[in-house]
């Protein structure tokens, strides 16, 4: 218990109501702080006494000559965190063996020996009036502090502002992390000796080592390791309604945090939440009017396309500059509240990370997808530094997608914002390549070769015709016959024709697939040796892939 919030036992002895008394016990325990009286006189008292508690009692519940109940008595006193015990020894007992008292001072438990002509409300009501009156100007110190800080958000200041009034206060470092942006906020005067880079280091591991801290939604205190010295932390969470939004954290590296600093931060922590509230809320808003020119930008309705070119100067686009949609696939589609943050903290790091390499981005969240609108000159090397863009965009996201899976397409480029929806679909059909091919990596829809060619819809009839023609006998005979000739042939050109490891794939004896290659030829009619047969049963099997053909079925 902290002194602001209560008198010590040394203080409580100087008052009238205390002097004729005097401590027998544990006089180490003097600066006990007593944060509120009690009177009690039942033999089970201990079970209702509560921390930093002054009790006052009669030692008519103590039996004489029961050392060990006494030791007990103190044992347990010292569990509970009382300030101190105040008995009436007499008429009741003598006094306490030299045992007892041996062990209060070794425990500081103080034990005052009462008046014996001293009422013990005579005693309690002084003593509750002194630890009022403190408790009394410690809470209009923290309401004009609260006042003070009020005082900054009203002129216009925000948490930097905050942080740097709470700091001539609480002469210690002050991070504030802001969890929905994960971003840390602080105030660093000139030649302050903190390092806050440390700090921040600190603050990352022990956020992201241990996914629970994130949830502390009470005062906590932690030590931390600074520079070969270990430091105090305080740890005070910032709530919005029961949510989490972050936490502030103190070192005390200057001087020891004290009740009253810790009464203001916890008031201040109510001040900060609104402010990340309102960012928060903000960013949602302007997400949602991005998303909106999206949409409008993509739209078939020439109004709604003419709508956004209007306000393309918004978010600086210019309409006859080259643009590409980059498409970002969330394969694990699931609407739970842990996959939505993290979705939204992926957007937040991706448009740090497109600021800090200086790429002219738009990017929105739409159901399981990501879509990023880039904007390009085509200046000298520009299709390399495009390339670079989709290579950094795959590395990030394998980076920072820790629990989730992703498929990411690269439109063409295309000239004119009003043509950004080609380039759309273009990623579009990319990303479906790239999960028919099982591609992990980025795919850029200019990689996909002769496969451009397929994804154009009007082509779909024809592109059916040619299976049939070519792989549809296969696929019927292993649904009639139960054999699993498709299955090897796609081994067989996943291997690269190398029998051997087809064979290992496949769990089955070489010979069995030179059988089975020989069955592929009679069937089909078409011999694998042969360049133009073996690109056209390949070229086949990737059209069964493309229009989604069962090959249990032979049917799109």
């Amino acid at each position: 218990m902290l002194k602001e919030s209560g008198i010590t036992i040394k203080r409580a002895m100087e008052m009238d109501c205390l002097k004729k008394s005097k401590i027998i016990a544990g006089h180490n325990g003097a600066h006990n702080i007593i944060s509120r009286v009690n009177i009690m006189a039942d033999p089970d008292i201990l079970e209702w006494v509560s921390e930093g508690e002054l009790l006052l009692t009669t030692a008519y519940s103590f039996k004489k000559n029961d050392i060990n109940m006494q030791r007990k008595f103190i044992i347990e006193s010292r569990k509970k965190k009382l300030a101190g015990i105040g008995i009436k020894i007499y008429p009741y007992m003598n006094e306490f063996s030299q045992e007892v008292i041996n062990l209060a001072d070794t425990l500081g438990i103080p034990i005052i020996d009462i008046e014996y002509a001293k009422s013990l409300t005579d005693i309690m009501t002084p003593i509750f009036k002194e630890i009022f009156n403190k408790q009394v100007a410690l809470l209009q110190k923290v309401d004009w502090m609260h006042n003070e800080l009020m005082g900054v958000v009203l002129k216009g200041g925000g948490v930097k502002e905050i942080i740097k009034t709470l700091k001539a206060i609480i002469q210690n470092p002050i991070l504030i992390r802001n969890h929905y942006f994960r971003e840390y906020i602080y105030h660093e005067m000139e030649n302050e000796p903190y390092p806050y880079d440390l700090l921040i280091k600190k603050s990352d591991d022990f956020f992201f080592k241990n996914i629970d801290n994130m949830k502390i939604d009470k005062k906590v205190e932690k030590m931390d390791q600074i520079e070969d010295v270990y430091v105090k932390k305080i740890i005070i969470p910032i709530l919005v309604k029961g949510s989490i939004y972050g936490h502030i954290l103190i070192w005390e590296m200057n001087r020891k945090i004290c009740h009253y600093d810790t009464v203001v931060l916890e008031s201040a922590s109510n001040i900060i939440a609104l402010d990340l509230l309102m960012k928060s809320s903000v960013y949602a808003v302007e997400h949602r009017y991005k998303v909106e020119f999206f949409e409008d930008i993509i739209s078939k309705d020439s109004k709604r396309k003419q709508n956004a070119m209007n306000r393309a100067n918004i978010y600086k686009f210019d309409c006859d500059a080259y643009y590409i949609v980059t498409n970002i696939l969330i394969k694990n589609k699931n609407n739970t509240e842990e996959t939505i943050r993290l979705n939204n903290k992926l957007i937040l790091e991706l448009e740090k990370f497109c600021e800090n390499h200086k790429w002219h981005t738009l990017i929105v969240l739409k159901e399981d997808r990501i879509y990023i609108l880039s904007m390009w000159h085509l200046e000298k090397d520009e299709r390399k530094k495009i390339r670079s863009f989709g290579d950094k965009i795959n590395k990030f996201i394998k980076e920072n997608s820790i629990k989730q899976k992703y498929a990411i397409g690269i439109g063409r480029i295309y000239k004119g914002l009003e043509r950004i929806y080609k380039s759309m679909q273009d990623a579009h059909k990319t990303i479906e390549m790239g999960v028919i091919f099982n591609k992990e990596e980025t795919i850029f829809f200019e990689d996909l070769g002769i496969y451009k060619i397929f994804c154009n819809e009007y082509l779909n009839e024809e592109l059916y015709e040619f299976y049939k023609d070519t792989l549809s006998p296969l696929v019927e005979y292993d649904k009639n016959k139960n054999t699993e000739f498709v299955k090897t042939l796609q081994i067989y050109f996943e291997t690269n024709g190398n029998l051997k490891k087809t064979s290992k794939i496949l769990y089955t004896h070489y010979n069995t697939i030179l059988y089975r290659m020989q069955r592929i030829k009679e069937i089909t009619k078409r011999d694998i040796e042969d360049s133009e047969d073996r690109f056209n049963l390949e070229t086949a099997l990737k059209i069964m892939n493309i229009l989604n053909i069962n090959s249990k079925t032979s049917t799109p």
